[in-house]
């Protein structure tokens, strides 16, 4: 039988990674959550140890014999750790298996789930004035754990603080002689990787008792002497016998001899496995859209979009369509001031139409109307760009 141990700096923690053990087949009775107050309950009910000495000698002592009889004595330093990190408001998930071949697989998913790495826990304490675990010392107040948890916190934050692109140069601007400039900037997305830290999970193995029976049978040859009472005359090898002598008879027992063989049936590999995956990061990108709003029917001439042009093309393409032509002078107007949009600059209609669609649709998403799908606005977005590229 093998134990894993999980150490977790809450009990929502722990019983979170104990939803993830039980997800991943484990049976509810191999695994145990127990926090400080689970803690002295079983300090208390160990056998060969009564509550009154529990109270004798302080909880933390219970606490520590917890670990000391889970770790056994020959790893006393690190059960005191553990021990230590319950006083300090830790909770432990502890994975019971008899099948120990499941033991690399309850470490995995115990450091998935967070578990805290006790040694890089242990070496923060030591910076801090700790010598090793006192059974004497009392159990932190509330207040402590959760400035604990902060420390703690904070230094995680510390280790695994992302990169971040350069945007020192959003928002400003500045003039040039008369003219006002535009910095147009865009947002480029900077994936990296960056080592995280899962924890440690100890892998405890301790010798057990169990009661055995085996049946033997033991023979014994002892002397069985009769007298019998008899009247006859005497032989001549009775009279022999009458001048004395003596008869031995040998008596002979069997004894139980016991004897113990150790063998080696099973040995555990406890290593790490590095595998690889693919994660798909998805953000969204900013970029300055610049849009030119330019009355085309002062400047030079062309009909807006209201205009007689845009109603022609209407009569003669859309109107058998169905819908009124104020129900497709959104989508002429869109088309016509595709072209001031840097995304589609210098871009033939066939380029842009699968981008033109895009947006159309999205900003169309809640209409109700008809004319508002794509495939009813397609023939007058592409009128109202082509009006203004000239290509029409």
């Amino acid at each position: 039988m093998q134990t894993v141990v999980g150490v977790f700096d809450s009990v929502d923690e722990a019983q979170s990674a104990r939803e993830s053990l039980l997800s991943a087949g484990f049976e509810a009775s191999e695994l145990r959550v127990q926090s400080s107050a689970e803690m002295e309950q079983a300090s208390s009910s160990m056998p060969g140890k009564s509550a009154s000495r529990d109270q004798d000698e302080g909880f933390m002592a219970g606490v520590g014999r917890f670990f000391g009889d889970l770790f056994g004595s020959d790893d006393a330093e690190q059960a005191g750790h553990y021990s230590e990190a319950v006083r300090r408001g830790s909770s432990v998930l502890t994975v019971t298996l008899m099948d120990d071949s499941r033991v690399e697989q309850a470490r995995a998913a115990l450091a998935a789930a967070g578990a805290v790495d006790i040694d890089k826990r242990t070496e923060s304490w030591r910076q801090e004035g700790y010598a090793g675990f006192d059974p004497a010392s009392a159990p932190y107040k509330s207040e402590q754990i959760l400035a604990e948890r902060n420390r703690n916190q904070e230094q995680m934050d510390m280790l695994q603080q992302p990169g971040s692109a350069r945007t020192s140069d959003m928002g400003r601007s500045s003039q040039v002689a008369d003219a006002a400039v535009l910095p147009v900037i865009r947002e480029e997305l900077e994936v990296g990787k960056r080592a995280v830290d899962l924890g440690t999970v100890r892998v405890v193995s301790r010798t057990e008792t169990r009661p055995v029976e085996e049946q033997v049978q033991l023979r014994e040859e002892r002397a069985d002497i009769e007298r019998r009472s008899i009247d006859r005359p005497a032989t001549e090898a009775d009279l022999k016998a009458f001048e004395g002598g003596a008869i031995e008879i040998h008596e002979t027992a069997e004894q139980a001899v016991v004897s113990k063989k150790a063998r080696v049936v099973e040995e555990v590999v406890v290593g790490t496995d590095a595998s690889l995956r693919t994660e798909t990061i998805t953000d969204q990108l900013r970029n300055t859209v610049v849009e030119v709003d330019k009355d085309r029917t002062a400047s030079s001439g062309m009909a807006d979009p209201s205009g007689p042009d845009y109603r022609t093309h209407y009569q003669a393409n859309m109107a058998s369509m169905g819908g009124t032509y104020e129900d497709y002078q959104p989508a002429y107007a869109y088309g016509s001031k595709m072209r001031s949009d840097p995304r589609y600059a210098g871009r033939a209609w066939e380029d842009v139409e699968m981008d033109a669609q895009q947006d159309w649709t999205s900003r169309n998403a809640g209409s109700s109307s008809g004319s508002g799908t794509w495939e009813r606005s397609k023939q007058a977005v592409k009128h109202g760009w082509e009006s203004m590229t000239g290509r029409r």
